[in-house]
């Protein structure tokens, strides 16, 4: 009798360590499946934000640490481009809004925004795959239109010429004109009609 009663004791135990192995396993399952649905959207997620943060940069220019911080200054200049008798457009869509430092913005192609201290207007022009230097502007096309003794490259700050212009950090409410091959009588039209633009804050 005893020794049946050690053998149940035995099996009983048996059967209590397969309950706990069994309840283990079950437990592990349910992880490793939990595991299986988390990784996979872990991984998604990373990969759209990934893809988000190279489209948003690819857009918009990087932070230039040279300036002031993004929001300490807030001005705004007229300005116009005219290049052999053709002003440029800048209210097309594609130079909206690709420098949160300075741009133009909300389909307005005459106001440029400035949004930090130190910025100067090369970074507008940079932004949108344009150029310009003291001989030298340079459409988004490629095409250059540079000083050579019949046509020149000409800048004006609120109705003054100026040598340079890239390097130039606007005021609030400055008027700026890039022109290239105007006559004289033309360019006093181009200024006029600058002083006539509308400058939107």
């Amino acid at each position: 009798m005893a020794e049946k009663k050690d053998v149940n004791k035995a099996s009983g135990k048996g059967s209590q360590s397969k309950k706990g192995k069994s309840y283990f396993a079950a437990s592990r399952k349910k992880r490793n499946r939990r595991l299986m649905l988390i990784i996979p959207a872990v991984v998604a997620l990373i990969a759209v934000a990934a893809y988000s943060l190279s489209v948003y940069s690819s857009h918009i220019t990087p932070i230039n640490h040279a300036y002031g911080v993004l929001g300490s200054a807030h001005v705004h200049a007229a300005f116009a481009v005219k290049l052999n008798g053709t002003k440029l457009d800048f209210s097309e869509n594609k130079y909206q809004v690709k420098s949160r430092f300075m741009h133009v913005e909300n389909g307005d192609g005459n106001t440029l925004h400035r949004h930090a201290t130190g910025v100067p207007i090369a970074e507008f022009f940079k932004s949108i795959k344009m150029n310009v230097t003291d001989s030298c502007f340079t459409n988004d096309n490629g095409t250059k239109y540079c000083n050579n003794g019949k046509e020149n490259l000409e800048f004006f700050v609120n109705g003054n010429k100026t040598k340079s212009i890239a390097d130039y950090v606007f005021n609030d409410d400055d008027r700026i004109l890039i022109v290239y091959g105007d006559s004289p009588i033309q360019v006093k039209q181009d200024l006029d009609q600058l002083q006539q633009s509308p400058i939107k804050k």
